[in-house]
């Protein structure tokens, strides 16, 4: 991991990311540019992530993985760059709630209006057979 890179992607770059997006069948929902940040590995794309920012909300979301680049900490890297940036408590609406636990996330049942309606939207507009979860990392800064 010595050529790591994080960055708002240039317009190719998000072209590229947005296709990632629908294969992965990730929140594709009013996407813009700088609300992402890439993951380059020595110049390659590793990995892509999205802050929303909501009225009553930072939201963790579109977080995906190139699958080459699975299980190597590269999706965990890119999580801790985006609480880093973030600065706040965040929230993340998921189906694989144990890697966010790792991450230092935790299982929440009271969360704002803005996650509530990303629940409802992947509850009935993604559907991967896994139950939805809400979960809210604490900023301890």
């Amino acid at each position: 991991m010595s050529g790591i890179i994080f960055r708002v992607p240039t317009d190719a770059e998000f072209t590229e990311v947005k296709k990632y997006v629908e294969a992965f069948w990730l929140d594709n929902e009013n996407m813009l540019k700088e609300q992402f940040r890439i993951l380059l590995d020595d110049g390659k794309l590793v990995a892509f992530g999205r802050l929303r920012k909501n009225s009553d909300a930072i939201e963790l979301c579109s977080l995906g993985v190139l699958e080459e680049y699975r299980h190597k900490g590269m999706g965990s890297t890119m999580v801790k760059h985006l609480l880093d940036i973030a600065g706040a408590d965040v929230y993340v609406v998921c189906v694989i709630p144990g890697f966010f636990n790792k991450q230092g996330f935790v299982p929440v049942t009271d969360f704002p209006a803005s996650i509530q309606k990303k629940r409802d939207l992947c509850v009935n507009h993604y559907h991967v057979g896994i139950p939805y979860d809400v979960m809210k990392y604490t900023n301890k800064a």
